[in-house]
């Protein structure tokens, strides 16, 4: 049976007309059915949508109605519960099978950028570009008070950090930045093993106006309170400070970035089946 328009169907059923059993099988038809369409709304869940079968789409998206002209379409993936959307390029043009989705939405509160299996919060398959970007701040108030103060919570294993940091005094001539890559791998210790803390520097470039002594300074702090009675998780802590006080009320500004993610190489550990 076929689905008519409105303007097909006032007509079968227009005054004095005798509808045939095919005129009442096409106004079914072209009918919404909440089992066989998939779709339903309610005051509860508002509109819901449920594809009907493993390759089918959620919703696609043409323009001026044209059905030969998909734009857009939004689907679950096969075998999963991720959603994807995925774009449909016109004039013609077919997306290839194997093309990523533009963006993948999954169970676990990931998001890909083309990428079809997003390992991160956010995963982008792609350049991006952006005027900006700051790292995140632990600590929300660091006095420029001359003293050391944790920029990171107790740390263990082996840790990467970019560190932008500044301090100043507006009209008063000081002025600091600081830009640094702080590396450590279990906080080696000792003069002899350690020597001048070769085996953890920090390497940072400086910028003042005034004087040295303005610098800000960043170390490696060691926790010498063994955790959980063990010796071996050797903590540690990143600390900054400035070379003199700035006086009351001037605090330090930083932004921190974790440039590495598996503190004791659990992933350079090969699955057994891949050995």
């Amino acid at each position: 049976m076929a689905k008519r328009n409105r303007g097909t169907l006032k007509n079968y059923f227009r005054q004095g007309a005798m509808p045939s059993a095919e005129h009442f099988s096409d106004l079914i038809d072209s009918s919404v059915n909440k089992i066989e369409e998939g779709f339903d709304k309610t005051p509860e869940h508002g509109l819901k949508v449920a594809a009907l079968d493993a390759h089918a789409r959620l919703m696609t998206f043409y323009r001026d109605s044209d059905p030969s002209r998909e734009l857009w379409s939004v689907g679950l993936q096969p075998d999963s519960d991720r959603l994807q959307i995925d774009r449909h390029l016109s004039d013609g043009q077919e997306v290839m099978d194997d093309e990523a989705p533009l963006l993948t939405l999954t169970p676990e509160g990931r998001m890909g950028v083309n990428t079809s299996a997003p390992r991160h919060a956010l995963d982008v398959n792609g350049v991006i570009g952006a005027p900006g970007r700051a790292g995140a701040q632990w600590a929300e108030t660091l006095p420029a008070d001359g003293q050391w103060h944790d920029i990171t919570p107790k740390l263990e294993g082996c840790q990467a950090f970019e560190v932008v940091a500044g301090v100043g005094i507006r009209h008063s001539g000081r002025y600091a930045l600081l830009h640094a890559i702080a590396l450590n791998t279990c906080a080696p210790s000792g003069f002899l093993f350690n020597f001048f803390g070769h085996k953890n520097r920090i390497n940072a470039r400086h910028a003042y106006y005034h004087s040295r002594a303005d610098k800000l300074t960043l170390r490696w702090l060691r926790d010498d309170t063994p955790t959980h009675g063990h010796d071996g998780i050797r903590p540690y802590r990143l600390q900054i400070r400035t070379h003199t006080s700035y006086g009351d009320g001037i605090v330090i500004r930083y932004h921190l970035t974790q440039l590495w993610h598996d503190a004791y190489m659990h992933d350079c550990l090969l699955p057994a089946q891949e050995e």
